[in-house]
């Protein structure tokens, strides 16, 4: 189980229904579907107003034009009503107006007469002039297109355009008048239905114009709550996070954020409250390492100062001085260790310690690190079993300082005058040292607990008072670290402990 899910699980924050991920994807959401019904409408008001533009132009408008065309087609046969013509010249000269009348008056039965035709525009302005209580408009207009060919037709047998021969007269006043009056109504008429499709376009821009704001309208509106609902889910849970901020800021003291949900703010404020862990732990545990350091430091200086004054008040006596010398010297020995220690673990844990790689003899360097730790324990054995070719490429200093800790460990944990192995295999490709030693009860069980700093307490052998310093096994990571190498500990039956460090090479 996850850091994360442990935490969670821990806290048991009760679950609220909707989490604020899903309040921001409906907020997306709505903002997406406001945009899209828009953009519909758009297509849509534009599509219907382009259809009432050219429904205005191909059956309201372009009646009126050829009216007005008719009209001047019957002002010319007015005109030819007047004194000093011929009836052979007035009924030559009628014959083209008449036939332009003629096909006006077909055109307009054909195609522009609402009340008869059967084309989808007229169907439609018959239903706009029923909603409207404008149906009389079509008995009028019948009237004055049957009005307009019947006086077309009288002068057409007038004139003799039908085959027999002109009367005389060849244009009667009345006829002309008759289409006159024809052609005035079904202007009119004409004209009543620009009115009306004016207002029924009117009608149409209006309902565009109410979808438009109300579909505007209800994307704010939805956006607008769902925002609020946003803030309302997130404003107080940040709220509490910055409080409990500036609390640990002001009183460097953890609390546990209570948040509910199932989003990322809560693993936003589960991930806070474990770094606030953190950092109290960090802090905890520089305490301890400094409570640690300094009594580990207390220890040999106290003894240091004790056998400097008991050498001092016993000068005569060359025994006792001897005595005090020799601890003197181990004590020294011990506490330089400690303070090399206490300074590389600074430097690796701030990922600067000194590393000057070269050809590193293990068996060379570890009879040499034996022959230091006999200096202060003279009565413990130690057994070097090397390969052929115990050859690596690492730091010398920082080997020497690991394999120092390695066999200082094992000797402090093993009973008095037990023996440390030391063994160094090697392979074409990998060289693994191992010290082993068979421990004592006070052990933890869990041996990766000697690799933390100041974790365990220090190992002292009993005999020879040689002590571990705590950091040993914590700098011997961290230097393997830097080497590319790996470290473990183990337990074998016996009950032995052995360390191993495995290079390549």
């Amino acid at each position: 189980m996850s850091l994360w899910a442990r935490s969670t699980q821990h806290a048991g924050a009760p679950r609220t229904g909707v989490s604020v991920n899903r309040r921001l994807s409906l907020l997306v959401l709505s903002e997406l579907v406001t945009a899209a019904l828009i953009v519909v409408a758009a297509a849509v008001a534009l599509a219907r107003l382009e259809g009432e533009r050219a429904y205005m132009d191909r059956y309201v408008f372009a009646p009126l034009l050829d009216i007005g065309e008719a009209q001047v087609a019957g002002n010319e046969l007015r005109d030819l009503l007047l004194p000093g013509r011929s009836e052979e010249e007035v009924a030559t000269r009628a014959r083209p107006a008449l036939l332009r009348l003629r096909a006006f008056t077909e055109r307009y039965q054909r195609d522009w007469e609402t009340g008869i035709s059967s084309l989808p525009e007229a169907k439609r302005l018959r239903a706009e002039l029923e909603r409207q209580g404008e149906l009389k408009l079509l008995e009028k207009e019948h009237e004055a297109v049957g009005g307009t060919v019947h006086a077309v037709h009288a002068m057409e047998l007038t004139t003799g355009m039908d085959g027999q021969a002109p009367a005389a007269p060849p244009l009667r006043g009345r006829d002309v008048a008759a289409l006159d009056d024809g052609l005035v109504e079904l202007n009119l008429v004409n004209l009543r239905y620009v009115q009306i499709g004016y207002r029924a376009f009117e009608r149409i821009h209006r309902l565009i114009t109410t979808s438009f704001i109300v579909i505007s309208l209800g994307g704010i509106v939805a956006a607008g709550l769902l925002g609020f609902a946003v803030r309302q889910a997130i404003a107080p849970r940040v709220r509490r996070m910055l409080e409990a901020v500036q609390r640990f800021r002001e009183r460097g003291a953890y609390e546990r954020i209570e948040d509910e949900g199932d989003d990322d703010l809560t693993v936003l404020a589960h991930t806070l409250g474990l770094s606030f862990r953190s950092i109290a732990e960090r802090d905890k545990e520089r305490e301890r390492f400094l409570a640690v350091a300094a009594h580990e430091l207390k220890t040999p200086l106290t003894t240091l100062k004790g056998f400097a004054q008991v050498a001092l008040a016993h000068r005569e006596d060359p025994v006792l001085r001897e005595r005090a010398l020799a601890v003197l010297d181990r004590q020294s020995t011990r506490l330089a260790r400690l303070v090399q220690d206490l300074l590389w673990s600074a430097r690796a844990e701030a990922g600067q310690l000194p590393f000057h790689p070269g050809p590193v003899d293990l068996q060379v360097l570890a009879r040499q690190v034996i022959g230091e730790v006999r200096l202060l324990c003279g009565a413990r054995e130690f057994q070097l079993d090397s390969c052929a070719d115990p050859h690596i490429l690492g730091d010398s200093s920082l080997l020497e300082q690991s394999l120092w800790n390695l066999i200082v460990q094992a000797a402090t944990l093993a009973p008095d005058r037990d023996p440390v192995q030391i063994g160094i295999e090697g392979s074409m490709t990998r060289v693994r040292l191992t010290v082993a030693a068979r421990s004592r009860a006070e052990v933890p069980d869990d041996l990766d607990e000697l690799i933390q700093p100041f974790q365990a307490p220090p190992f002292e052998s009993r005999s020879d008072g040689l002590r571990s310093t705590g950091l040993g096994l914590h700098l011997v990571q961290e230097i393997a670290r830097l080497h590319g190498a790996r470290f473990e500990i183990e337990r074998r039956p016996g009950p032995a402990v052995v360390s191993c460090l495995e290079f390549r090479r």
